[in-house]
């Protein structure tokens, strides 16, 4: 196909994942799918034009509990599909402290990447509730064990992500072109769009080291290995 043809492919897959008549199934597959096209071809969304109108960065937030280990999958799931997290906290309606994650990037992007973490973590947790649907023990116990095994496959379900982030990023042959960290440009220009958004709308963003501690570390071995099994 042109340039042309699979710009136009990628339009028609942005409309129907924003097509307030479409499935929420359907919409994730359309901007996943228009994701891949976007990284096959080496394009970014910023190029994606239709009738003039460019996609823009924004953000939105999304109640989240404060379990650590889904801040792990989030942060990963969201920087493999062009967007960046950060968490912060704000009063509900009854005026109570919660906690809420920001998605930054483009819409189509924000939609990958939500639905993809809310698929990983929900995943982590089946497969928690599988583990140990049949051990023997006080509630306390098992729950302690369940806990160290969602730790262990989030750790390694993170790093399987940044690894695939890596991949479908890493370095190209230099082309003439300002690109002085040889990045593929797809990724290069969302990254650059993101961070401009980020710094025009006065948000600074610090990194943290995550604490925690591993109550359990065969559980949690065991829920490391239980990682290789989910599906990219």
């Amino acid at each position: 196909m042109s340039k042309e043809d699979i710009i136009k492919k990628i339009q028609k897959l942005l409309a129907v994942s924003k097509d307030k008549g479409a499935s929420e199934n359907e919409a994730m597959m359309a901007a996943d799918m228009a994701q891949k096209l976007l990284q096959a071809h080496n394009l970014s969304l910023g190029e994606i034009k239709n009738n003039e109108n460019v996609e823009p960065i924004n953000k939105e937030s999304f109640e989240v509990e404060r379990d650590v280990w889904k801040s792990w999958i989030r942060n990963s799931t969201a920087k493999l599909y062009y967007c960046t997290t950060y968490n912060s906290s704000k009063l509900d309606e009854l005026y109570r402290k919660v906690k809420v994650t920001y998605f930054v990037g483009r819409e189509s992007n924000r939609i990958v990447a939500k639905h993809m973490s809310d698929y990983f973590i929900e995943t982590v947790d089946r497969l928690a509730d599988k583990e140990f649907e049949m051990v023997p023990g006080n509630r306390n116990e098992v729950n302690r064990m369940k806990h160290a095994f969602k730790q262990g496959c989030a750790s390694r379900l993170s790093q399987r992500l940044k690894d695939k982030y890596l991949e479908s990023n890493k370095p190209v042959e230099y082309t003439g072109i300002d690109n002085p960290n040889n990045l593929p440009l797809s990724y290069q220009n969302e990254e650059k769009a993101v961070v401009k958004w980020l710094e025009d709308n006065g948000i600074k963003l610090v990194s943290k080291s995550s604490r925690f501690s591993v109550r359990d570390r065969v559980a949690f071995s065991r829920g490391s290995a239980k990682a290789n099994d989910i599906g990219l």
